[in-house]
């Protein structure tokens, strides 16, 4: 690619790239300092000094220090702040973390003002392209990695190392080209804040969904070929659009792009709106009963995704609005946006753990308001008078030819995945069942760990999997959907359960065998939504039904969903229950459910459970497997943490088929 880039005549070129790469690593830094923030928050059941690491988002109020004599050494020193913040993050735990994530975003947030003022204009380039080259780089390197993104961690970080060469390389051609020109009739200070808030509306659009379309899809459940869509259509969509404009033609109409925006925030909300399900309000409400993909859903949010590139466009506009003559006049605009983007992001998380804040409960079952806000806030820079229609400009055929590579990579990287079939067990009539709750990918440090929780599940080697605390398509678990990430990893089939959209902990299942009929029922719940996920499994000529679980709550919400698992259970004859549970042998709960089904590990008693280094302490577990009579329990192990890799044991057991089911 380098060398391409020295036979560029037009430094609008280089510039471009040099602006998608700062892109890139500010939507990569947020990411992981956000996630930083929740993690610790997460380990502590409570926020703490981790939310100071906010503080950093001030530091280019120092540019307000600083003389015309001092901007360029003060943009050098930003761009290395930046550089050396992405090249240390794939290296910390989480604590370093918050640290020097939030001192790359706050560099980015410098060199953003600068790349808004008149004096240094030339550095951005077409930023429009510049954010559509970042995005498509975004899920490039998420395709490969299942939804994470390979340069962020582990061996593969090097990547990393290659992008910020490639950015001190840029830097180094696109610093000659800024020029001292002088703006004139520059928006006024409203506007300027009004353009700029739009700007971050768009990055937020991006950060939030676009740059990870993995997230759409845990929506709505689309499974494996859900992921595939969802990642596809925006590839492709970005893909279009960025030739497009790189062609050099005149930008569309005002009312075009109108239009376009408008479609877009319709399907996204909407998509949100549809995919919702309706929440069990009291104890005496049954259980509401979700099943498939939704088929409507799927198509408004696919349709979301083909008018997304949209964000392109709005951020060309955003940026003339929001130039100033000094990168001093656009410090406040940026702060102001950049609170916009973090007051969202927030938002977002906390209509997931809405029980554990103040006025939580107001955004109970409203995952579509930050979307709306967003999506809504991205349409400002429309509402300005000024005309700034982008004329046509010369064609940048490099451009083109790198979203088109991306492209290919990005297709490339989410259909090798699909080639790998799953493998079934040897003895289809004994059955390693394991439950684990991840902890959102989560170290009982609070470190990310979804690497080490897969070399985990590969060592266990369980043909049954129920995963619980898993809902990480969201930003506080880095965007990513470990379901599809451990399911590509071991070869599995997968159901993701209860969907993003419906705020629970996360229930999934990963099986060596098809999964029939998957289906989710939410129960009432006073704190974090309830939902479980059952789905059917022929085994051995069996139809087995099996069920995720991980209940929370008073003794009313424990009761509501014992009650509606074993009247689901009670329509197969043989059955595989696992969870968190969240009760004990001791509780009312516990027997309820025991009166029912076999728990495999008191069944073999105490002194049979293999608790790996310790006494098994049956009665102080929460984690448990229960199933039908018609099995024999043959093994029964607790993995403990810190060696689980997570903050709850690992724990499986291997059944079979007792005699006269055979």
């Amino acid at each position: 690619m380098i060398p391409t880039l020295k036979t560029g005549s037009d430094p609008r070129m280089r510039s471009t790239l040099f602006f998608a790469v700062m892109l890139l690593f500010f939507i990569q830094l947020f990411s992981i300092w956000t996630e930083s923030i929740y993690r610790l928050s997460l380990i502590k059941l409570r926020m703490g000094q981790e939310l100071s690491g906010v503080l950093l988002l001030a530091l280019p109020l120092l540019l307000f220090l600083v003389d015309e004599k001092r901007e360029r050494r003060v943009l050098s020193l930003a761009v290395a702040v930046l550089l050396g913040a992405r090249a240390l993050c794939p290296l910390l735990s989480v604590r370093p973390l918050i640290v020097v994530a939030g001192l790359g975003v706050a560099a980015f947030l410098t060199i953003l003002c600068y790349a808004l003022s008149e004096r240094y204009r030339a550095m951005r380039g077409d930023v429009g392209m510049a954010l559509g080259i970042a995005t498509l780089a975004a899920i490039a390197l998420r395709s490969w990695g299942s939804s994470i993104d390979l340069s962020m961690e582990g061996s593969t970080s090097a990547i990393g190392w290659g992008l910020l060469l490639l950015a001190t390389y840029l830097f180094r051609r696109v610093r000659p080209i800024f020029d001292a020109a002088r703006a004139s009739n520059t928006p006024n200070p409203k506007q300027r804040v009004s353009a700029t808030v739009g700007l971050f509306a768009n990055l937020a659009l991006v950060s939030l969904c676009l740059s990870s379309p993995a997230v759409v899809n845990a929506w709505y459940g689309g499974g494996a070929k859900g992921y595939s869509d969802t990642m596809g259509v925006t590839t492709l969509s970005f893909a279009a659009v960025v030739c497009r404009l790189a062609g050099g033609r005149q930008g569309p109409s005002k009312a075009i792009v109108a239009g376009w925006c408008v479609l877009f925030a319709t399907a996204l909300v909407g998509g949100i709106w549809l995919a919702a399900p309706p929440l069990p309000l009291s104890p005496d409400s049954g259980p509401v009963v979700v099943r498939g993909s939704g088929g409507c859903t799927a198509l408004v949010l696919l349709a979301m995704l083909l008018a997304s590139p949209m964000v392109m466009l709005n951020v060309r506009k955003a940026v003339v609005l929001a130039s100033g003559t000094r990168p001093r006049d656009a410090v406040l605009p940026v702060m102001f946006g950049m609170t916009f983007l973090f007051v969202v992001t927030l938002l977002l998380i906390f209509t997931n753990v809405w029980g554990y804040v103040p006025y939580g409960p107001l955004l109970r079952n409203r995952f579509y308001l930050p979307f709306l806000l967003a999506s809504v806030v991205a349409m400002f820079p429309l509402l300005a008078p000024r005309p700034t229609r982008q004329e046509a400009m010369p064609p940048l055929r490099a451009v083109q030819v790198i979203a088109i590579v991306l492209a290919s990579v990005s297709i490339m990287g989410i259909f090798t995945h699909n080639l790998r079939l799953p493998s079934q067990p040897t003895t289809p009539d004994r059955l390693t069942i394991l439950t684990y709750n991840m902890q959102q990918g989560s170290h009982d440090n609070a470190d990310r760990n979804y690497r080490k929780q897969l070399a985990l599940l590969r060592e266990i080697n369980a043909d049954i999997i129920g995963l619980q605390e898993c809902d990480t398509a969201r930003p506080s678990g880095g965007s990513v959907d470990c379901v599809r990430y451990f399911a590509d990893g071991l070869g599995y089939y997968s159901y993701y359960g209860p969907n993003t959209v419906s705020g629970t902990f996360g229930a999934a299942i990963l099986s060596r065998f098809p999964l029939k009929n998957p289906w989710s029922f939410y129960t009432y719940s006073d704190s974090d939504e309830v939902g479980t996920a059952a789905a059917e499994m022929d085994i051995a000529g069996r139809m087995i039904a099996f069920f995720s679980n991980h209940p929370s709550g008073a003794d009313d919400v424990m009761h509501a969903h014992v009650d509606a698992l074993i009247a689901e259970a009670s329509k197969y004859e043989h059955v595989i229950a696992v969870g968190d549970y969240n009760f004990r042998s001791d509780e009312p709960f516990y027997a309820k459910l025991a009166a029912k089904y076999l728990n495999t590990a008191a069944e073999l008693g105490e002194e049979d459970v293999d608790a790996h280094g310790g006494q098994a302490n049956l009665a102080g577990q929460i984690d448990h497997i229960f199933v039908s009579r018609g099995f024999r329990v043959i093994e029964s192990h607790y993995l403990e943490a810190p060696e689980s890799q997570t903050d709850h044991p690992a724990h499986w057991s291997i059944v079979e088929f007792a005699a006269q089911e055979k």
